[in-house]
C-alpha cells in the first residue's frame, strides 16, 4: 500500500514539474532577454517545437533544437503541431462556415505589479534621460509640420502642474 501511495505521489509531482510544450506560430526572433530591444539569440522558424521553460509578463523563455531564448507570448501556441494543418486546412474552412471565425481564440494577459514590487520600485534615470531625448520643442514640431505640408491644428501644449507648498499650520 505504501508503495502504491508513493508511486501516485511521484506521478502527481512529476506532472506538476513537467514543462509545457508548444510550437512557433510564425517565424520569430529569439531574444537574449525578455525585452524588445534585447540582443537577438537566433531565429525560431515557424512550426518549430519548443519547450516552454519560463513565463515573464508577455514573454516566454523557450528551448528548442533551433536554440533557446525569449519570444513574445503570442508567437507560441501550446500543444503539438500535429493536426493543426495551418490556416488553409479543411477544418479551418468548416470553423469559419460554422462560427464566422477561424474557431481559434488567443487570449493573453500580463500580470501587474504586486505590493512589494511597487514599494521597492526604483527610478531608472538612464531611461528617463533617454525618453527625454524624444521630446520635440514647439519650433521643432512646427518645422516638421511645415516640411510635411501638414495643416495647423489649434492644440495647446500642456502646462506644468502647479506644485503646492506644504502646509505647516494646524487647523483648530
Amino acid at each position: 500500500m505504501k508503495l502504491l501511495t508513493m508511486f501516485l505521489l511521484l506521478a502527481c509531482c512529476g506532472a506538476a514539474l513537467a514543462q509545457d510544450a508548444g510550437y512557433a506560430a510564425r517565424s520569430t526572433e529569439l531574444k537574449q532577454e525578455p525585452f524588445s530591444d534585447s540582443a537577438g539569440a537566433g531565429t525560431l522558424p515557424e512550426r518549430t517545437q519548443v519547450k516552454i521553460v519560463l513565463r515573464q509578463g508577455g514573454w516566454l523563455k523557450v528551448e528548442s533544437a533551433a536554440g533557446s531564448g525569449w519570444v513574445r507570448l503570442l508567437s507560441i501556441r501550446t500543444g503539438s503541431t500535429e493536426g493543426t494543418g495551418g490556416d488553409s486546412g479543411l477544418k479551418q474552412l468548416f470553423n469559419v462556415a460554422r462560427s464566422g471565425t477561424s474557431g481559434t481564440a488567443v487570449a493573453t494577459g500580463v500580470r501587474g505589479l504586486d505590493k512589494e514590487q511597487i514599494q521597492n520600485a526604483q527610478p531608472n534615470t538612464a531611461e528617463l534621460e533617454r525618453m527625454a531625448r524624444f521630446a520635440a520643442s514647439r519650433s521643432d514640431a512646427e518645422r516638421f509640420a511645415g516640411g510635411a505640408r501638414l495643416a495647423e491644428q489649434p492644440i495647446d501644449y500642456l502646462s506644468a502642474p502647479a506644485v503646492e507648498a506644504p502646509s505647516n499650520s494646524v487647523n483648530p
